[in-house]
């Protein structure tokens, strides 16, 4: 079996309400000579296009006319062949082109992909919500998640001051907190994103704050440039678990972080990290030190449905983010997984296990997203 041909289709979708945008979803299909096509996804905000042309322009005529299946190979050649190494652009495209190589394999050999990892180690996958449906505010948001079957809601720091203080900043989430806490009960888990906005002393004001409200974990409390901030943190708040990742790629970006102590939960993401084969790995090394891993996964079907195959077979696995994205999550999937009660079951079905509407994805263009500013009292750039 060869390669014939690659191919990316980019989709782009309104925010929470439909008020937007908000993503734009990047798939990418691999076509094979005996008629099988792998679905992979290489969504990346505000590189959308940049990870298009690496696909189109660098990896596609590099991987054409080679077998698919001999993925790891495909996957080195992408990662080595090039001078410049590392870098989101590089590495989400050739993620998103691995998990359609698992796809078609999965198809070839008549698997579900989590099978030709090695076997699922659990039945189910436990996934979050996020404040994705425009619902009021977070708190109404944790509670329709908790009525729709979730036991885990992860939410951001309130709105941002403005201009931007973080010991300001430290008071509106601690009070958005209990809020949520209040509106989601007792027995769900929480999760706050902090998007590493605050310095270090903001950041030890808020997590001692959270500490009556109780947490699953603390998510980018601290720039992370560095995993300077986060050791730091973790030694003095050892009954607090902290998260970082989701901006790190392949195996060797995450090396200083384990090395060194800086988390105690990983979240690395499957459509940045280096793809399925990567992020298990990564997972693999995450163990040694006794790390858990709970994937980054804001983004679209396929995504969600290749973290399953890596999630099932992963041991370390604690949970996986999941947006909603009604209702264009839904109405893209011909085919797919379904969340019951916080959790996804496993699926026989080969593959990904996933099928999209390819003239629905073309009814929904690219759009060009918003970015994420900051501005201090004297109009200087804060170091977030």
């Amino acid at each position: 079996m060869k390669i014939t041909s690659i191919n990316t289709h980019v989709m782009g979708i309104p925010g929470p309400g439909g008020r937007g945008p908000q993503r734009n979803w990047i798939f990418v299909e691999v076509h094979s000579d005996e008629g099988l096509t792998g679905v992979g996804e290489a969504t990346t905000e505000y590189h959308e296009l940049a990870v298009v042309a690496m696909i189109d322009e660098h990896f596609a005529p590099l991987l054409v006319g080679q077998d698919p299946t001999r993925i790891t190979h495909l996957w080195q050649q992408m990662r080595r062949f090039f001078w410049w190494r590392g870098g989101v652009v590089a590495t989400s495209a050739a993620s998103g082109i691995e998990q359609a190589l698992w796809d078609l394999a999965g198809k070839a050999y008549e698997q579900p992909v989590y099978k030709l990892l090695g076997g699922a180690v659990r039945d189910r996958v436990r996934v979050y919500a996020r404040s994705d449906l425009g619902l009021a505010g977070d708190a109404e948001e944790a509670r329709t998640a908790v009525e729709e079957g979730f036991d885990a809601f992860k939410f951001g720091s309130g709105n941002y001051v403005v201009p931007f203080d973080d010991e300001k900043q430290v008071d509106v989430a601690l009070a958005a907190c209990q809020g949520i806490r209040d509106a989601a009960g007792p027995d769900c888990d929480l999760m706050i994103d902090c998007g590493g906005i605050y310095s270090q002393q903001a950041a030890h004001r808020l997590i001692a704050g959270l500490r009556k409200i109780g947490m699953l974990f603390v998510e980018e409390p601290v720039n992370a440039d560095t995993p300077a901030g986060l050791v730091a943190l973790r030694q003095a708040f050892p009954e607090i678990r902290i998260a970082a990742g989701e901006r790190l790629v392949t195996r060797w970006g995450f090396r200083q972080w384990l090395e060194q102590g800086a988390v105690d939960v990983i979240q690395a993401d499957i459509s940045h990290c280096g793809g399925i084969g990567e992020l298990l790995r990564i997972a693999a090394y995450a163990e040694v030190y006794n790390v858990q891993m709970a994937p980054h996964n804001p983004y679209g079907p396929v995504a969600l449905a290749a973290n399953l195959q890596a999630c099932a077979s992963m041991p370390n696995f604690m949970i996986l983010e999941h947006c909603r994205h009604r209702p264009w999550l839904d109405e893209v999937q011909v085919e797919g997984h379904v969340v019951r009660g916080g959790h996804i079951e496993l699926s026989d079905r080969p593959g990904l296990g996933i099928e999209l509407d390819w003239d629905y994805v073309k009814r929904h263009p690219y759009q060009p997203l918003p970015l994420r500013t900051f501005s201090d009292p004297s109009g200087g750039l804060p170091m977030v």
